[in-house]
């Protein structure tokens, strides 16, 4: 059964995550060099200047508890944390939205509002966000091999505690992953998906697929594009610069996260350069002058509920545990339900259509102008009205949801 719960750190927690603040020992580095060998020395000087002084984890944690509902509940060994936002719309769809990695449920407190209380002729939603195991405030699983599966099937649990046995899931990067499962293995429950971070391979035996890989790396590609879209070349182009150039973070994680572990969980500047790094390479800057489109507070906000919770490895251990747990032809299952797809311009990659198709029941796909990995919070009002725009299709889910 689920409780009420408050967020409180202890005073202790906070004396001591200041006394670390204050003994920060920061790495030399190269001039000029910028972003180019990981966080920028500047900008990270400049976060803990302000984490120093003037942020107040005190303040954001009175925000936090005044503006959303948190509950805990026990489910398969875990102490599970998660938002629960009820609408007071009749024909409010139950929606479980779920974050990744470097994120967090905080991700979703611009999104939540506009799905709970939407304007006239929008769908609403009874929102349920929970925090992953191992991550924020839910407690971190104690056996090894706890991965997409076993969050589905908690994360379905949960839905069916609370009185949900029908209902939608979203999510981008883990949370997609996670919602693609739910729609593998729950969908008596979960009736419908809608993703914004989807990787798809091409299907070998398809002439087609076959030759648009060939076309996305071929060297007249960009001003002759053949079977692709500029737009898909570049999605496509984007897996291979993040495997070439931005997946350090994964293979160490997935491989060695226990040693990642003693030097993150020991000292909150570095945490903060390792996770902040991710959110400047993983979003759409375009529109900011080359600034990230998040506020200090946002950023060590988000770097606390890892920290103070001392759920750092944890986190990290599920790209192991997904890496090893041997669900691979099991999560790569078609999955049936009716799937959502928006596509934003700076995520890290984006397969064509017709290669996710191969694993999807893909019924809207829909292409945006602005925003990148982290796009609740990028962009909440495109990414609700995507999800709205889903949803609300009663030839998909009349039936299911029909007051």
């Amino acid at each position: 059964m689920a409780s009420p719960y408050t967020i409180h750190i202890d005073q202790a927690v906070l004396d001591d995550l200041q006394e670390r603040l204050g003994q920060t020992r920061l790495p030399d580095h190269l001039q000029g060099s910028r972003w180019g060998y990981g966080a920028e020395p500047s900008y990270i000087q400049e976060l803990l200047q302000y984490w120093k002084t003037p942020y107040d984890w005190r303040k954001q944690e009175q925000i936090l508890n005044k503006t959303l509902h948190h509950f805990t509940i026990p489910l398969n060994a875990i102490d599970l944390h998660f938002v629960h936002e009820k609408s007071k719309h009749k024909n409010a769809i139950p929606l479980l939205i779920i974050h990744g990695w470097p994120g967090s449920f905080l991700e979703f407190t611009d999104i939540i509002p506009q799905l709970v209380n939407p304007g006239e002729g929008k769908q609403a939603f009874h929102v349920v966000a929970p925090s992953l195991p191992g991550y924020g405030f839910s407690s971190a699983p104690q056996h090894k091999g706890f991965a997409l599966v076993s969050i589905a099937k908690t994360f379905n649990q949960l839905m069916l505690e609370l009185g949900y046995t029908k209902y939608v899931a979203q999510g981008g990067d883990w949370g997609s992953a996670v919602s693609k499962t739910l729609g593998i293995f729950h969908s008596e429950n979960c009736r419908g998906i809608h993703v914004n971070f989807m990787i798809a391979s091409p299907n070998r035996y398809n002439p087609r697929h076959l030759l648009q890989l060939a076309n996305a790396f071929a060297s007249y590609a960009d001003q002759f594009p053949l079977f692709l879209s500029a737009d898909e070349i570049r999605g496509i182009k984007g897996l291979g610069h993040f495997q070439s150039q931005e997946s350090g973070y994964f293979q160490v994680q997935s491989t060695k996260p226990q040693s990642l572990g003693y030097s993150l969980n020991d000292s909150p500047v570095g945490l903060l350069a390792w996770m902040v790094e991710k959110f400047k390479t993983w979003s759409d800057r375009r529109h900011t002058n080359g600034q990230l489109p998040f506020s200090k507070d946002f950023l060590i906000t988000n770097c606390c509920v890892y920290w103070l919770t001392g759920n750092v490895t944890s986190s990290f251990r599920l790209y192991y545990e997904v890496k090893h747990a041997h669900e691979g032809q099991q999560i790569k299952q078609y999955c049936k339900v009716p799937t959502g797809v928006a596509v934003f311009p700076k995520e890290i990659c984006c397969m064509p259509k017709n290669w996710a198709e191969g694993f999807y029941n893909i019924q809207q796909w829909t292409v945006m102008e602005k925003g990148g990995h982290f796009a609740a919070k990028e962009e909440p009002e495109d990414l609700a009205n995507d999800v709205q725009n889903f949803f609300k299709n009663e030839a998909l889910f009349g039936k299911d949801f029909a007051q």
